[in-house]
């Protein structure tokens, strides 16, 4: 073949391949194009899904502020003004839970706190910080439950649902939480207890038992007038009134002696102990004392049938009581005693409380401002606390609405818890209705009512001076409000809450 036929053919074939580079650069190019395209989109994603992500976060801790929030209420509220019935899965709020807002009750409108300082609804227009909370009631609480009257060492408690919305951010994001709690007093012995008592005066109990890890002097009959110490009689009963909080007789429980004698827990002074017989010098034992068929101490011991004694009252849920009139420390135990009432964490909690509400270690002219403020405020169950000494309180300087006559038509709310550590507390004033309401712990030291002091509600003292004339009483106004701070608050179930499936 001719060589300028070669070459032709050889140029031919080259110019084929002009356009393929060209091709090659625009397909590399696109293939570039696109990937940075892909990797501005997927970070720009990224940001948006953390900033999602920052928000929903956000909206969770702000739900959570809700709940903490509705728990405090809880400890500085009344129980009784729950009356959202929380609804069963899948179903709306009733009409308990319509309520004009913002309320701690309304489903509908319920409280609302803008963290940002902005005003109006949480969660329009510009409104975009916040949290909405409400709380609903799964189970009341109830003093006198089935596992209480069958065992006094079981605990009472009630179940409430709070329900919390938090709202973070311009989009916004929005977290839903609800969040089951179990409400109880703290254990101790809901009465009138005191690891001693002194003094001989005439003294009232009514509705509410007498505890103490001593011995009770000046034990007079409960159906006969006269001075010393008496429960509350029920003439058509024919035996004392009935405990509020358990499902007996009020009675006195010591793991001492429970002696007539004014001045002795042993015989003297013209009594004895009420479970013994003292004849010359033999003391022989006197299990079933029909003047005091429920009242149990140290001395006494097992009932049996027929001796005019033995389940002289039938329980609720048909058991015979008492069947004993021993009396233990480990008994003591099961009523929730413990040494000092309650445990420091305990005290250290309540006086936490009382620092953030002013209540703490207060002067007697700031007592009465302060507490109408914050029950105004609706705190309706504040903590007075000192730790500072003996104190003097004259019940002149509580607000009246700590203040109740017994078992009111209407029960009203309002309520203290006292405390004084390492110190006395002395109270004047307090002979004629209204009386104080209040959950009072004076553990290192001595409660006096000073010329007579009419309480409702419970005491936990070291020493009880029962000098002059003082009335304690429990009725169910307080039984079903034990004062908030005195209620221990657990967290049982935590969820998000879809509205649907919560239960």
């Amino acid at each position: 073949m001719r060589s300028d036929m070669i070459v032709s053919k050889v140029s031919r074939s080259i110019g084929r391949d002009d356009g393929l580079g060209i091709v090659t650069v625009i397909m590399v190019m696109a293939v570039l194009t696109a990937l940075a395209t892909t990797g501005v989109t997927v970070a720009v994603n990224n940001l948006g899904n953390a900033r999602s992500d920052r928000q929903s976060l956000s909206a969770l801790a702000t739900s959570e502020a809700g709940v903490a929030q509705a728990i405090q209420k809880l400890r500085g509220g009344a129980l009784s003004t729950l009356t959202c019935a929380e609804p069963v899965a899948g179903v709306a709020p009733g009409t308990t839970c319509q309520g004009a807002g913002p309320s701690w009750i309304s489903a509908t409108n319920p409280m609302q706190v803008n963290i940002d300082g902005t005003t109006g609804t949480c969660g329009t227009g510009s409104v975009n910080n916040c949290y909405r909370v409400w709380i609903g009631t799964v189970l009341p609480y109830v003093p006198k439950c089935a596992a209480r009257i069958a065992d006094v060492s079981a605990q009472c408690f009630g179940v409430y649902r709070i329900h919390s919305t938090g709202v973070v951010g311009s989009g916004p994001g929005a977290r839903a939480v609800a969040v089951d709690v179990q409400a109880a007093p703290y254990p101790f012995p809901i009465g009138v207890f005191s690891e001693t008592f002194s003094g001989n005066g005439n003294v009232g109990i009514h509705y509410e038992s007498l505890f103490t890890n001593g011995c009770v002097t000046n034990r007079q009959r409960d159906d006969a007038s006269g001075s010393g110490f008496q429960f509350q009689w029920d003439g058509g009963a024919g035996r004392p009134v009935l405990d509020t909080v358990y499902d007996q007789p009020v009675a006195a429980h010591a793991t001492g002696s429970v002696s007539t004698s004014n001045n002795s827990c042993g015989f003297g002074s013209g009594g004895g102990p009420i479970h013994l017989n003292k004849v010359g010098q033999t003391i022989t034992p006197k299990l079933c004392n029909t003047l005091f068929k429920y009242d149990q101490d140290v001395n006494g011991g097992a009932l049996t049938a027929g001796d005019g004694c033995y389940g002289t009252y039938t329980k609720v849920n048909g058991a015979p009581y008492p069947t004993t009139s021993g009396f233990t420390i480990a008994d003591l135990q099961k009523y929730g005693y413990r040494p000092r009432g309650l445990t420091d964490a305990q005290y250290d909690a309540l006086r936490t409380q009382a620092q953030g509400q002013g209540t703490y270690n207060p002067t007697s002219g700031s007592i009465s401002a302060t507490l109408s403020g914050l029950y105004t405020a609706g705190i309706v169950s504040p903590v007075l606390f000192w730790d500072n000494g003996n104190v003097a309180l004259n019940l002149s300087a509580i607000p009246a609405v700590f203040k109740r006559n017994v078992n009111p038509v209407t029960c009203t709310v309002g309520s203290l818890t006292i405390v004084v550590i390492n110190g006395n507390l002395s109270y004047s004033g307090g002979n004629t209705a209204p009386y104080l309401v209040a959950s009072t712990f004076v553990p290192d030291g001595t409660l006096t009512g000073q010329g007579g002091f009419n309480n409702i509600g419970t005491v936990f003292a070291n020493v009880i001076d029962l000098g002059g004339n003082p009335d304690y009483y429990m009725d169910s106004c307080f039984a079903d409000n034990p004062p908030g701070a005195t209620l221990d608050v657990k967290v049982t179930k935590w969820r998000e809450d879809d509205g649907k499936d919560i239960n």
